[in-house]
């Protein structure tokens, strides 16, 4: 049967290898979001310059090589359906950056918490580093930059997300398809509520417990004392 320091030690393991896989999952949506919202800002205040280029890739998916036919599917193409369709594409990218960044962070605060349990089980020394790597080592040599990575990535996809949102609903009222505006309306709010709640959770989450340093320092000041 295993020791239950051993159990510890795997799930441990099983965790980090589980919260480095939706890390990198999480970086893969980030650009996805930032490549979708840039194409479909370009589409909603260029126009002129980006529709030609859309009706033109959709011609040659669909196999239309005619002049007059690629013309005709010029005059008859759905941008405005186009639009909303990339709208709740960037809807559902939000949704899921905003899952899978608070799932990290709350991995991370737990393997913080975790390490703890395994230091107490292997009765390790209180000089020790060893399982302090996601707590107290982290948070003690943690470099002043990468506080604000995740002001970054606010402000990088806070920027475009609502130029973008904001552009649509505009151009919908103001064409007068008060139905497409609408349906825009409703999932540009819900699409800024996700990310309100990313950014929250970003900056909420992303702070030094007290109990991630709370026994290096009393192992510290029980050194100086002596």
């Amino acid at each position: 049967m295993k020791e239950h320091s051993e159990i510890l030690t795997e799930h441990y393991q099983k965790t980090y290898e589980l919260t480095f896989d939706l890390w990198k999952e999480r970086n893969r949506i980030f650009l996805a979001l930032i490549t979708v919202v840039g194409g479909a800002t370009i589409l909603t205040f260029s126009p002129s310059a980006a529709n030609p280029l859309l009706v033109l890739w959709a011609a040659k998916a669909l196999g239309v090589t005619s002049d007059a036919k690629v013309q005709e599917l010029g005059r008859s193409f759905p941008f405005g359906l186009v639009q909303t369709t990339l709208l709740i594409v960037v809807f559902y990218l939000m949704v899921n950056l905003y899952h899978r960044a608070i799932y990290i962070l709350r991995n991370y605060r737990y393997l913080a918490e975790l390490e703890k349990e395994i230091r107490a089980e292997l009765g390790s020394a209180p000089q020790s580093v060893a399982f302090t790597r996601e707590g107290y080592f982290y948070w003690t040599d943690r470099r002043f930059l990468q506080g604000a990575v995740k002001w970054c990535y606010i402000l990088l996809v806070g920027s475009l997300l609502f130029a973008f949102l904001g552009g649509r609903i505009y151009i919908d009222f103001k064409i007068g398809n008060v139905i497409l505006a609408l349906v825009d309306l409703l999932v540009s709010f819900a699409t800024a509520l996700f990310f309100a709640a990313y950014a929250r959770s970003s900056v909420s989450l992303d702070r030094a417990k007290e109990v991630h340093l709370a026994e290096p320092e009393m192992a510290a000041k029980a050194r100086g004392a002596a």
